[in-house]
Formats: C-alpha cells, structure tokens, sequence
C-alpha cells in the first residue's frame, strides 16, 4: 500500500500526460470533424473499413464507421484527419474491447503518427511485420492487448518513433529484437509483464533521446554487463524490476552515469551487494533523481552512506526485503527532501536515530519486520522535531520494542496511519493517548500486552478506517465506542476476552468489508436480516454463536462475501438450499458446530469455492454430484461426520487442484477408486476410519507432490487467492489470510497442523478394511512424511522398498497380517521418529540402526518371534560384546574355551551312552545275539588264553638258550 501511496504523484503525471495526448485533437492539433471543404482520402476510408472487418466482436463499438449518415472518416470515433490535408494522422481505439485480427489494410495510412490499440484483445496474433513501414509513426501503443508471438525486428524502421508500449502482452519467452536499437528518435519504451526472456539487447544503448524505459516483469537474463546503460543519456525514468541482475556488480556505479535519471525501479533483480566501499563516495547520482526502489535485492547497509551522504534530491526510497543489518547510520541531516523511507523485510536493529526529527519532509516511515529494541517511549522521542509536523504514516510492525505506549505519542498530531502490532509492548491505553491524535485512520496494536481502559461512553476524536487489536485486551464488554466510527474497511478485535453480545447497531450499522471476532466468548444469535451489501469477509470463528445457521446463509446480506468462517460454535440445523445467496465465497468453513442433514446440491453452485471445512459435524449422506462443478478447490475437510456411500471418483476427474483431501471417519465404503491417483497436487491424503474394502491402488504413485520436494522456499502463488512459502499454505484475501489448519494423525497422535503444512507429505488409510499386500509403487513417493496403514487386514511382506522414503518420519503397519521379517533398508529411514509395527506375524531379527534401536518396545510386541533391541536384548545365538576377563584376558575367548569344554563333556556323554546301550541293549533284548556274544567271547578267552600260554613258553627256551 505504501508504494501504491508513494507513486502516486508519478501515476498522476502518466495520467495526466495520457490525457493530453488523447485530448490533443480536441485542442486543435489535429481535427477529428469534418469541416465541410476537407474531407478523409476515399483510398484511407476503405482501409479503414478493411480494418474494421478484422475484429469479429465490438463492432457497435465502432459503429459510426461506414453508416450511411456519416460517410467522412475523419468523423469515425477515435478517426483524427489532418485539417489541411484530410489524411487520417491518428487512430484511438483503445479501451474497446475489441476481439479480432490487427489487418494489414492499416498500411493505407501512410501518415499515421498516432496508433492506439492498446486493451482489445487480438486473440495471441503476433504483431504484424508490416508495421515497420508505417515510417511516419511516432506514438504505437499495443500493451494489454492479448498479442503473442516474438515482436518483430521491422519495428526498427520506425525511426521517428517516440513513444512505444508493448506491455502485458505474451511474446512467449522471445527476446527483445536487437532492431529496437534503431529507433533513434524513441523517446517512450514499455515493455513491461511482456512474457520476455534472454539478454537486454546493448543495442538499447543507442537510444540516446530515450526518457522513459520500462521492462518491469519479464524474464530478462543480463548476461554481460550494463555498460550500455550510460549511453542512454537522456534517460529519465528507468523501470527494469523482475529483471535478473545476478551478474550486474557495477548496477550503482553504471546508473550514476545516468545524469537525468529521476525513477529508479530495480525491485527484485537480484541485485548483489555492494563490496568495494571504497567507490561509494565517488558515486553521486545528478540531483533530479527522486525516487528509487530497490526492494527485495541483495542490498547490504553498504548503500547507507551514498544514500545519506550524498542523494539529498530524493523524495522516495523503497529498500524492504535486502539484507540491511546493523544500526541505522546518522544522515547528518542531508535528507531534507525524503518523504517516504521504506525499510521492511530486513536486519536492522537499534532504534530511530534522533536525526529522524530533523527530516521536515518525511510523511512516511516504514520499517516493519525488522530488529529494532529498546523503549518505545525514547524512539517516539527521537520522533519529536520538526517531522512530527509532517508524518502521516508510521509503521513499526514486528520488530521487538518494549515498554509502555507513551502519552506523547499524541504529539504527533498529523498522524494517519500507525502500526505498533506484534512488538513487546505491555501496560494500559487510555483515552489520553488518542486525545491529539484527530486525523487518524489506521490503527493497529496487535499481538502485543495492551489493555485498553476506555470507558463505554467514549467519543473518539478520529474516524478509523483500519482498525486492529487483535490480541489485546478489550473485554469484557463489546466496545460501545466503535458506534461513532465510520463502517470499517477492517476490523479486527479477536482474541480480546469479549464474552458480551454483540448489539444490533453493530450489525446493521457498523459492518462493512472485513470483520474479525474470532476467539472470543460472543454469544447470541446470527442476525437474519439484510445487513452492509459491502461485507467480503467475516469471521466470526470460536465463539459462542448459536441458532439455526440457515436464517443467516438464506439472507441477501452474504452475497458479497468471498470468506467466512463460522467454525468452533454452537450452530444448529441443516444447510437449505441457499448456497446460490454466496456466487463469490472462496472460503466456508462451518467445522466443529452442531449442524446435521444432507449436504444440498445448491452447494454445487459455489464455483469459485477454494476451501471447504465441515469436519465435527453431524452431516450424513451421500456427497452431491454437483460439488464436482467445484473446480477451484484446492481444501476439502469432512472428517469425523456421517457420510456415506461410495467413495467418490469424481473429484480425482473434477477436482484437480486438490491440496487436501481429509475424509477421516466417516461411512464410505467399497474400493479406492483408480480416479482419485489423479490428484497429483494432494499432499494430504487421509481416508482413514471408514469401511473402504479392497486393495491399495498401485497408482497411488501418481500423488507426484508427495515425490518431489519444492526447489527452494520462496513465497509461490497457487493461484490468485492460494499461495505457499514452503512452510504453509496460506489464502489471502482482500484484509486477512487464512492458514490451512488440520487435523493430522502423527506419531501416534492427532494435531492441528497449520503454520507449517507446506512441507507436510501424508497417507493415512488407517483402520479400514483393506487386504492384500502393500503395492511397491506407494514407497515412489520418497517425500511423505507419514505413512499409516494400521487396523487393516494387509497381507504379505513388508516391501524392501521401503528404504527409498528418506524423509519419512512416522510409519504405522500396526494391526495388519503382514509375515516374514522386518526388511534391512528400513534402517535407512534417518528421519524415523516414530515406527508401529505392532501386532502383525512379523519374525527374525530387528534390524539395526539408530533410530529403530531408540523407538518405543511396544512398537514390535504381538508379533510372532521379533528378537532384538529394542524389543529384546538378543536373539538366540548372539553373542555379547568384548570385554577384558579378569585375568587379562578377553572375557569372550575365555567364554568360548568354556562353552569348548562344555560341548566336549556333552559330546563325550552322549557317545559313551549310546555305545553302551547299542551294545548291552541288544544284548539284553535278543537271545540269539546273546549266546552268540557270549559263546564268541568264550572262544576268544580261550584262543588268547592258547596263544599266551604258547609264547610265554616260547620266550622261556629262547631266555634258556
């Protein structure tokens, strides 16, 4: 808003010039009537009609062309003749809304200097070649006219060309024609939200008489340098935002150069820091330059000293979004001229130097979200010069101020706009503060420990506009004091401890685009009357509201509105037919109240609809068909209510953008249908506590947003209303934002899962009643984050596959069939907090690794036979880690000799025992063996007895001999 604020007097002198140019006939430079004597060249007429037959739609726009009442062209709408010659010299028609071809009839007017076609709509042709030989053309405007296509290098003939406008168009990534150098006399070029790409020609550099130069929102790449930048001597306004400036090192040395330059716009160029400070004090701008932005860049406090030192002309400076750190330096009060300093978005600490006082012309300062300490009562102090008389607009949002809200804030009387919220502020507000502050309009103290002390019969002295306290503490009673303001563009009072109700004057009187009273006591009833028409957003969320919701929804008073919120009530009663009262609601969230019935198909009727929250509630049915003609959704929240039927296959056809899809105990029932893998954008996908049967589609892998991470955390815009920074999901609208909040199961546990859901992946299909075995395809999606699947009836193994899922964090197989033994790669799983595998007919070892060894024992009881840490000390077999025996000697070697010895005594036992008894036990049992054993061992006692007997006799007569 403050840039909108802060350019204001350069739009008013583009306006103003447009104006001119457009009136200029009408001042006697040219003559759009004829004068009686001098009428249009027949052969000009007929082109003109040729012209005419290119557009297929707006003709009536055009219908005094060609009537049989005014057959002189130079009397057609928006047909300028010359007064002496009758040659057709100018053509405005822009602004018709035309639809059609641009003829190359337009090359029978050989005198035109003046073409403006700008916002028709050419249907993506490409610009025509042939009107490079308009020679005579010093003004063409094309800009908003829906032409595509690269824009061709013929347009360098037009040497007396001045002024060119080509903006918010689609050259489809083309690059800006080198030929464009050519147009020597140009004087005016736009290009701006063009769809350009590559390199900025240097060829630009020749357009020495060039004053005007705009390529704000393109893809253009500097590849080289901007050593062509100075030859643009003439250069006055040089508007080159979005442009990637990567590589421009030398960006303020070259720009200096420029000695008429008077608009800088390099807003997010990436422009790199400054590092050699010795130049800086070489650098002067001339002294017209009076506006320059350099937001969202790389700019360090390094342009501090040239800024302060030695740029005293300049009127607006816009640095929000840079790496500024560091205390602000004294400018040594060389800023006499600045009226508007912007420094959001960055580092800065300390507080407002006192030689902010001194700056007579500042009217505003903003330097929200930045690091800024100490009391707020010495910082309003420095404030306290001659500024206090000139600025309108204060800004001090987010940083880390503290102590009390001085009285003497009121001293700076000529105050418009002040923001004070989400600092460390704390004590009381009295009416004494606002007693001098007559001309404010905004007023914001949120989020800090305000109480204000105001009595019910308080008048103010200003008329609010903006009003945010938020988080303050204004309650118990509904402030009677906001009856004496105008209807509010914003209001904002929740979290204020109002446990009131709200008067009728308030809802008839007060109520005027955005209302938030949200997380307070309010009781009463909803009105059911027509209220402000004006009303976009209302919010009145976490109350105590009760009665039948319809009596509102069916009143004419919400048929404005493109927001609101009803949730955490005490509301009653089913949804009517009356959805057709809402055509603009993006937002309807009426979760957690006491609402029941059918969903109508009305509903279908919500086209525009992006969100939709009906969770805890009683609804019950089956879902509409008509909600598939509610394309835009991106939310859909109908958890813990009584749907039923099927599941529907429709919104994986219809329902394409969907982010979340969270349909948590209900009634469906039947199988996943195949349709629903289409949901590529999904990141939340709960389906659990119904009775859904079947198998899990292999095609889940299709979910592609939970496959691949976002390359990087920048604030992305989903589309017009959605948008995410990597760590959210946030819908803005006109006055407010909305974060996505739900209910997610993880580790074990339910949450509300809000600020940070951008990165949130998640599957939970949890207690149905699916079978079969877990598909290998599901593991693709390598960035869920959790995956639940417990209380089913799941077959088979747990696939090896599951390694692949890097960041998951929680994983829940509880309570399924699954057999064979847990696979080694879950180890892998680093980011594995939480892991249930509970009650399944899982076997062998747990793997090892750090996180599976720290996870929770009751993870893995109920199985068949899991061993291992966590669950037990060891398997059979294992043996335990190294360690010194107390004679030196390791204490496993001496186990091992232990259990050697133990295995030979056994061994030894068992074979003594089976000797014996094959032997007497055969023996014993047959008689035949028997006498045989023994009548063998008699003869051998006998045959050795012989033998003895023949060799002792036999050694006797050797010894004897």
């Amino acid at each position: 808003m403050i840039k909108v604020m802060g350019g204001r007097s350069l739009k008013l002198l583009y306006a103003f010039l447009t104006l001119f140019l457009h009136l200029k006939p009408a001042l006697g430079f040219t003559s759009g009537v004829g004068n009686g004597s001098v009428l249009c060249i027949e052969k000009e007429r007929q082109a003109l009609l040729e012209f005419k037959k290119g557009f297929v739609n707006g003709n009536d726009k055009l219908s005094s062309w060609g009537s049989e009442d005014e057959k002189d062209c130079c009397n057609w709408d928006g047909v300028y003749c010359d007064s002496q010659t009758g040659h057709v010299i100018e053509l405005h028609i822009d602004l018709h809304g035309l639809r059609g071809m641009i003829s190359p009839s337009l090359l029978e007017l050989p005198y035109l200097t003046y073409l403006d076609l700008s916002h028709n709509d050419f249907n993506q042709s490409h610009i025509p070649k042939s009107i490079g030989s308009l020679g005579n053309l010093n003004y063409l405007d094309l800009s908003s006219a829906n032409l595509s296509g690269p824009i061709p290098h013929q347009l360098g003939n037009l040497s007396l060309l001045q002024s060119l406008q080509l903006g918010n168009n689609d050259f489809n990534q083309s690059h800006i024609p080198k030929s464009i150098g050519s147009l020597s006399n140009l004087k005016d070029l736009g290009l701006s939200s063009a769809n350009l790409s590559g390199p900025i020609p240097h060829q630009l550099g020749n357009l020495s008489l060039l004053q005007n130069l705009y390529l704000h929102g393109n893809d253009l790449k500097i590849v080289e340098n901007l050593e062509w930048l100075p030859r643009l001597s003439s250069i006055k306004n040089l508007g080159l935002s979005s442009t990637n400036l990567s590589v421009a090192n030398d960006w303020l040395k070259v720009a200096s150069h420029l000695p008429k330059l008077s608009n800088l716009n390099l807003a997010m160029c990436d422009l790199p820091p400054i590092t050699d400070l010795s130049s800086l004090p070489h650098v002067n701008f001339s002294k017209s330059l009076n506006y320059i932005d350099l937001s969202t860049n790389h700019v360090t406090q390094s342009i501090f000293p040239w800024l302060f030192n030695y740029s005293t002309s300049l009127v607006e400076i816009y640095l929000s979004d840079n790496q500024l750190g560091g205390s602000i330096p004294d400018a040594s009060g060389n800023m006499n001229s600045l009226e508007t300093l912007i420094l959001d978005e960055n580092q800065l600490e300390g507080g407002i130097p006192k030689f902010f006082g001194n700056m007579c012309a500042l009217q505003h300062l903003s330097i929200r979200n930045n690091k800024l300490t100490g009391q707020l009562a010495e910082l309003i102090h420095n404030l306290l010069g001659c500024v206090q008389y000139s600025l309108t607009w204060l800004s001090l949002d987010g940083n880390q101020l503290k102590g009390s809200v001085p009285k003497s804030i009121g001293n700076l009387s000529e105050l418009e706009s002040l923001y004070l919220g989400s600092n460390l502020l704390e004590g009381e507000i009295s009416e004494q503060h606002f007693s001098n502050l007559s001309r404010l309009k905004e007023l914001s103290l949120s989020h800090n420990f305000l109480t204000l002390k105001l009595s019910s019969d308080w008048v103010p002295p200003f008329t609010l506009t903006t009003l945010d306290l938020s988080f303050c503490n204004l309650g118990p009673d509904f402030p009677k004091w906001l009856r004496t303001q105008e209807p509010f563009f914003y209001l904002d009072i929740s979290h204020n401890g109002i446990s009131d109700t709200i008067p009728s004057w308030f809802w008839y009187e007060m109520v005027s685009f955005t209302i938030n009273l949200s997380y307070n006591q309010i009781r009463g009833m909803l009105p059911n009357e027509p209220l402000n028409d004006n009303m976009f957003i209302l919010n009145l969320s976490n109350n105590k509201f009760s009665g039948i919701l319809n009596n509102f929804l069916c009143s004419t008073s919400v048929q404005s509105l493109i927001y609101l919120d009803l949730s955490n009530n005490q509301l009653s009663g089913g949804l009517d037919v009356c959805f057709g009262q809402l055509p603009e609601v993006r937002v309807l969230n009426l979760a957690n109240n006491n609402l029941s019935g059918q969903i109508p198909n009305s509903m279908g009727s919500l086209i525009e609809l992006r969100v939709l929250d009906l969770s805890n509630n009683s609804f019950l049915g089956e879902l509409p068909l008509s909600l598939q003609n509610c394309t835009e959704l991106s939310f859909i929240n109908l958890r813990d209510n009584s749907f039923s039927g099927k599941l529907p296959a429709w919104m994986g056809e219809s329902l394409l953008s969907l982010i979340i899809l969270d349909l948590h105990s209900n009634k469906f029932h039947g199988c996943i249908p195949l349709q629903l893998c289409r949901l590529a954008h999904t990141q939340f996908f709960d389906l659990s506590q119904n009775n859904i049967s079947g198998n899990i589609p292999r095609c889940l892998y299709n979910l592609t947003a939970m496959a691949f991470r976002k390359t990087n955390n920048k604030h992305t815009k989903v589309d017009f209303f959605t948008s995410t920074d990597g760590t959210q999901v946030t819908f803005t609208t006109v006055g407010g934002n909305y974060t996505i909040n739900t209910i997610v199961s993880w580790k074990g546990q339910s949450y509300v899962y809000g600020k940070n859901f951008g990165e949130m992946r998640s599957i939970d299909l949890s207690s149905n009643k699916l079978t079969g075995e877990i598909p290998t395809e599901i593991f693709n999606l390598t960035e869920l984050k959790t995956l639940n699947l417990a209380g089913n009836m799941l077959t088979g193994l747990i696939p090896q596959e599951i390694g692949r899922m890097k960041q998951l964090e929680s994983l829940d197989l509880s309570r399924n069939q699954l057999s064979g033994s847990i696979p080694a790669s879950i180890a892998d799983l680093n980011f594995l907090s939480f892991l249930n595998l509970s009650y399944n007919k899982l076997s062998g070892r747990i793997p090892t690794g750090t996180q599976i060894q720290i996870a929770n024992p009751s993870g893995f009881i109920g199985n068949l036979a899991l061993c291992g840490p966590p669950l037990t000390p060891k398997c059979p077999g294992d043996v335990e880690p190294n360690a010194k025996s107390p004679k030196g000697g390791s204490k496993n070697n001496q186990e091992d000799e232990d259990e050697f010895l133990k295995c030979l005594y056994i061994g030894m036992g068992l074979g003594f025992m089976v000797g014996f008894w094959g032997v007497c036990g055969s023996l014993m049992l047959n008689r035949s063996w028997r006498h045989l054993y023994f009548r063998t061992t008699s003869n051998l006692n006998d045959w050795l007895y012989v033998a003895m007997i023949v060799n002792i006799a036999r050694l006797q007569r050797t010894f004897q001999g």
